[in-house]
């Protein structure tokens, strides 16, 4: 075999899982290189157990390799290279990024697909894979880093659709973001837009080590999970929808999970639209009083404040009828109307 990158997954069962047919290219390989950088690994364990169990002498791969794609191609220029990658191939951009360079090289490639965390996480839990609506990365930073994942979860839960949340794996830096971290993160982002996404209520689960022999999954409420030790990388954050009652069945059963917690599950939040109107409503309502306190000797003032209380009201029925913009629209126009009275100067009041 001459000129050619093997891509080989290696699924979520690590060395065994690599597919049967993958082992003899990869015999065949000058070099072997194994990915240490997209997923968490015991390398050296891996390492062995390739030489041991397959034959196949592999070296740790870490960013730096990965990202070298001119050496990767000189490499494979010499000789076929196999990369070996914890996971499903191509699920990392890294990896997708070698496979264009080396198409536009006249480099030949192979691949061979395997598991994933995202094909095999929901299946674990007895949750149904064409209910997935999104999936996310956390990654250590500001608040604003999580904004992605809270709308892309706000946005799966509206519909009954389960959400898979990946948390960034960093070698260099450490071990990357643990589940702690992530969570804070998103109750930074509830705090902000106050939908009810990531409230201390909303139930998630938090698949830990995944199909290795310290496997770990817990189905718990954000708040309670803030406590908890979940021990050592990868874990996995998976935000279900509302249930199947097949699916609470199968969830409960993998889980031990009781009803109770399993009835809570997948708890609709408000749109952002609804958010906004009923603080505009909430806020405009508790100012009105004091508005006509200090008007009360200004006649004029009485048309405008009742035009406020009628929005106010026009708002609130809109948004019972599920008409949000309009809701939204009319609460502005009393939100505005009290504002101008303010910036006129007949009332000094901030709300």
């Amino acid at each position: 075999m001459r000129m050619a990158v093997v891509f080989v997954g290696m699924g979520v069962h690590g060395v065994k899982g690599i597919p049967v047919g993958a082992v003899e290219e990869l015999r065949e390989c000058g070099r072997v290189l194994l990915d240490t950088y997209t997923t968490p690994i015991d390398a050296s364990r891996a390492i062995e157990e390739l030489r041991a169990v397959l034959g196949i002498n592999a070296v740790e791969a870490d960013r730096d390799a990965l990202e070298d794609i001119p050496g990767i191609l000189r490499e494979a220029a010499d000789g076929c290279l196999g990369i070996l990658i914890p996971g499903d191939v191509f699920v990392a951009t890294t990896h997708d990024a070698i496979r264009q360079e080396a198409m536009k090289s006249g480099v030949d490639v192979r691949v061979w697909h395997s598991s994933s965390i995202v094909s095999s996480a929901l299946s674990r839990l007895g949750l149904h894979i064409y209910k997935l609506g999104f999936i996310g990365t956390l990654v250590e930073g500001p608040p604003q880093t999580a904004y992605r994942v809270y709308f892309g979860v706000a946005a799966a839960l509206r519909s009954s659709q389960h959400s898979i949340l990946l948390l960034q794996h960093d070698p260099a830096g450490g071990e990357g973001i643990d589940v702690r971290r992530a969570l804070e993160q998103l109750s930074a982002a509830e705090s902000s837009w106050r939908m009810g996404v990531f409230g201390r209520d909303r139930v998630i689960a938090v698949a830990s080590r995944l199909y290795s022999e310290s496997e770990a999954i817990r189905v718990i409420r954000l708040g309670d999970a803030l406590d908890e030790d979940f021990g050592g990388h990868p874990h996995t954050i998976i935000v279900p929808g509302r249930l199947h009652y097949t699916e609470a069945e199968a969830i409960g059963l993998i889980s031990g999970a009781p009803e109770e917690l399993l009835n809570s599950i997948g708890a609709v939040p408000l749109s952002l639209g609804t958010r906004l109107a009923n603080t505009a409503m909430e806020k405009t309502r508790r100012a009105l009083p004091r508005f006509r306190e200090l008007l009360r000797a200004v006649p004029s003032a009485n048309p405008v404040l009742e035009n406020v209380d009628s929005y106010l009201s026009d708002a609130e029925r809109f948004l019972r009828e599920g008409n949000v913009e309009l809701a939204l629209a009319e609460a502005g126009y009393a939100e505005g109307l009290l504002d101008s009275l303010r910036l006129l100067g007949y009332a000094d009041v901030d709300w």
